[in-house]
């Protein structure tokens, strides 16, 4: 027989194996694996690092469009172009720089509601079946399911 049980991860799972090898099932015997990992791999946001090299791009192609438009204004200012292009470049990096920031930073990570579940599957001999079915029971298996092995 194959006995399929899902657990909510706590201690229950260990106490539940190890009974469940008291009564002759090897480990060999046992799978234990969780459903998904949460949050996928994919859908994880960006490491601060990254958000700081973007950061600094964007800071960087804003100081360059300041500048340009600084230092073209600067032939009508008294500092003239240089000064007043270099000037932009620094407020346009500043601004760049934090507006990136502050729309993209990592606000607080929001852990998931709830974990994954925890599935223990179980190939066990027709007689002693009954038997396991009731230790999950009694260690808070969330569900059990038994169906025959078909050889």
């Amino acid at each position: 027989m194959i006995i399929v049980g899902t657990f909510k991860p706590s201690i229950e799972i260990e106490h539940a194996t190890s009974e469940i090898e008291q009564y002759g099932i090897p480990p060999e015997e046992m799978m234990v694996f969780y459903m998904n990992e949460y949050p996928p791999i994919s859908n994880r946001k960006k490491i601060p690092i990254d958000i700081h090299v973007s950061s600094f791009e964007i800071g960087m192609a804003f100081a360059t469009g300041f500048a340009v438009i600084g230092a073209s204004i600067g032939f009508k200012l008294i500092i003239g172009p240089i000064f007043s292009g270099l000037l932009a470049a620094i407020i346009g990096f500043t601004f760049g720089y934090s507006i990136y920031y502050f729309f993209h930073r990592k606000k607080e990570s929001p852990l998931p509601k709830s974990l994954p579940d925890i599935i223990i599957i179980i190939q066990s001999p027709k007689e002693i079946a009954p038997t396991i079915k009731q230790i999950l029971w009694k260690h808070e298996a969330k569900s059990v399911g038994m169906r025959k092995r078909y050889d």
